[in-house]
């Protein structure tokens, strides 16, 4: 492995520079949505090491976007711009659906700058970004890092491979899909995630959905989306988790249906999430197999229902969620 000089932006916390990066590249704790804060740069500094992301608020148009980075190069890094895009649900964020949407400063700027930093020094912009959560439904991040004003950023990848090695391999590049914090009165609950297929090939891929916190047993949840065959439910009294699996037609371009159902009328429990992530089929001799996960991640069976050969691999290419306040 190699080690990165620049400005790091880490995919997760476990993220230390090394290309390919370890971890999971959609938790990013260094594009933070976070209630304000008087002194970001100490702030953000001191907790270097912690995640402190927050929900973002639905109901409000000023959630603060703090960005941080740390120098990994052995000479002073000087004018570094870190800019900060927002796709929306998505569970495959390729930057054709992004890569338009930066965020800005209450100022109008679509870039922060950290000024001059030395080697191993954490920069934290003095200024942030302002997400609404009013004007779209757009709460997927991805932040870039760069010695240009206009960062090189490609259109699209031709597999979702070479999306997964692109993220992983570019140190100063990172996603975070934020938690949707959502007071939800109703007894119906769905959500929409858009996904797409950049191949010209039908690709097996597995769809998990978990509940997180507390919820009355008799409550059912599951997840739709036809193109892929997929309809299946279950209730919390039987499995917190949610798999069901199919083939993603060619160029498919669509979206997955999470939904819920309180047994009774009334407002979903607090501190509750359901998350919906998607893994996707390639053979061994992709480049981004080493990023496969372990069998035992998923029901016995899976291999079996995606009629994969013995030596196909899944991968994880995106993660979606919604907590629930009262």
């Amino acid at each position: 492995m190699a080690q990165f000089e620049g400005l790091l932006m880490r995919d997760s916390l476990q993220d230390n520079g090394t290309v390919p990066s370890p971890g999971y590249p959609y938790y990013s704790p260094d594009v933070i949505c976070h209630v304000q804060v008087a002194s970001p740069q100490t702030y953000f500094v001191d907790n270097y090491s912690q995640n402190p992301n927050q929900p973002a608020q639905l109901g409000s148009q000023v959630n603060f976007i703090y960005v941080r980075a740390k120098n990994l190069a052995t000479a002073v890094q000087n004018g570094w711009y870190i800019h900060v895009y927002r796709s929306s649900p998505s569970l495959f964020m390729t930057p054709s659906v992004w890569k338009n949407n930066p965020l800005n400063t209450q100022a109008g700027n679509p870039y922060v700058t950290l000024g001059s930093l030395q080697p191993n020094q954490i920069g934290v912009a003095s200024t942030n970004f302002l997400l609404s959560g009013l004007s779209s439904s757009y709460f997927c991040l991805i932040g870039v890092a760069s010695p240009t004003a206009t960062p090189s950023i490609p259109d699209s990848f031709a597999t979702y491979g070479d999306y997964v090695l692109w993220v992983r391999t570019n140190p100063n590049v990172c996603g975070n899909n934020l938690t949707v914090l959502q007071t939800f009165p109703n007894q119906q609950w769905d959500r929409l995630d858009n996904f797409s297929n950049p191949t010209s090939n039908s690709v097996p891929t597995m769809i998990t959905v978990e509940v997180q916190g507390n919820l009355p047993g008799n409550t059912s949840y599951g997840l739709r989306c036809a193109p892929l065959n997929i309809n299946a439910s279950t209730t919390v009294g039987q499995s917190t988790q949610l798999s069901a699996s199919g083939f993603t037609p060619p160029k498919f371009n669509g979206s997955v249906e999470t939904w819920g159902s309180l047994a009774s009328p009334g407002s979903w429990p607090p501190n509750v999430i359901l998350k919906t992530t998607v893994y996707v089929g390639i053979q061994p001799d992709d480049p981004a197999a080493m990023f496969a996960e372990p069998w035992e991640r998923f029901p016995a069976d899976a291999r079996e229902r995606l009629k994969m050969e013995s030596t196909g691999y899944l991968i994880l290419v995106g993660t979606t969620g919604t907590a629930f306040v009262t």
